[in-house]
């Protein structure tokens, strides 16, 4: 990757609650992904980072930003990725669906939720 992952990606990309990502349109969905990106990069140093990391001005990482960023963002989402933080991991929905269905059974008896976050006196 161009850029230090753990100082940028890490801090971007959530979806906002209560909000719907499925029924956004990618172009929505790529407008919010780049956002948050902006935000990250207006951390201090975060784009003077990025200009080093790429090997280019402070003044060509800004025409970057504020161009081929938003272009880029919007070309992955309408091709159907999806950007996630560094520190999450994406895993298929049915799998989601699957892990929280196993969840809500296991928490629905007390006796098992007990066991699985008391400790044993």
């Amino acid at each position: 990757m161009l850029v230090d992952e753990t100082e940028i990606l890490s801090m971007a990309i959530f979806q906002e609650e209560g909000e719907n990502e499925l029924s956004l349109s990618p172009l929505e969905r790529s407008r919010n992904a780049a956002s948050l990106i902006f935000k990250a990069l207006e951390i201090s140093g975060t784009q003077r980072k990025f200009a080093e990391a790429n090997s280019i001005s402070q003044t060509k990482a800004s025409v970057v930003k504020n161009t081929a960023l938003s272009n880029a963002i919007a070309l992955i989402y309408h091709l159907g990725f999806k950007i996630v933080p560094a520190d999450r991991m994406y895993i298929d929905q049915k799998k989601y669906e699957a892990l929280e269905t196993i969840a809500r059974a296991a928490m629905a008896d007390e006796a098992n939720s007990k066991k699985l976050f008391l400790e044993e006196e």
